[in-house]
This record gives C-alpha cells, sequence and structure tokens, in this order.
C-alpha cells in the first residue's frame, strides 16, 4: 500500500509540476529538480528493492538509512544552489541599481547644463 501511496503521489507532483511551467509559473532549472524528484519517487515506488540493493552495496545495513541520507544530501545541494542564484541575482540588483544612479546623475548633469 505504501507504494502506490508514493506512486500516486509521484504522479501528481510530476503533473502538478509540468502544469505549473505551462502555466509560466515555474522556470526550466527549478522545474527539473522536482521532476528529478518526482521521478525518483516513482521509481522507488514501482521497483522498492532498489534501495535494498544500493544499500547492499554501499555497505549500509539498514535500508532506510540510505534515503533519509540521500533526502538529507539533496536538501543541502539543493540549498546551496538556491543560495548561489540568490547572490547572482542580488550582485545583478546591485549592479543595476549603480548603473541606474549613474544614469540618473548624467541625466541630471544635462538638464542643468540647459
Amino acid at each position: 500500500m505504501t507504494n502506490i501511496t508514493i506512486l500516486i503521489i509521484g504522479a501528481i507532483l510530476s503533473i502538478s509540476i509540468l502544469y505549473l511551467v505551462r502555466k509560466g509559473k515555474m522556470h526550466g532549472p527549478y522545474a527539473t529538480w522536482w521532476l528529478l524528484v518526482a521521478v525518483s519517487a516513482i521509481v522507488l515506488s514501482i521497483f522498492p528493492n532498489i534501495v535494498d540493493w544500493v544499500a547492499a552495496q554501499v555497505g549500509i545495513t539498514y535500508p532506510p538509512t540510505l534515503l533519509l541520507v540521500l533526502a538529507i544530501s539533496m536538501i543541502l545541494i539543493r540549498m546551496l544552489t538556491m543560495d548561489m542564484a540568490l547572490t547572482r541575482k542580488e550582485r545583478k540588483i546591485r549592479r543595476l541599481t549603480q548603473k541606474m544612479a549613474i544614469l540618473e546623475a548624467a541625466l541630471d548633469q544635462t538638464k542643468d547644463r540647459h
């Protein structure tokens, strides 16, 4: 029953992401990330033994621990990429603000001359 629930959640998430992209409310890189999460949920619900096999290959004795470690790692990676994007946007806003101030000052100088 749990696998069916996870499959339904993954399918609903996939459909929701595709709908948001279609409506222009979500951009490509963000949608790709969430589609990866949805597809992972769907694959793991269809083939739950993958977790056991990967955990055995890595040397983890309790397979659900692997899911927790992967989930926390993915969250940390996502947070890092979001911080990097935010930093780029802040830098761009600061540069645009500085350019706008320079242009306004130049405009004021030309008005004062005439």
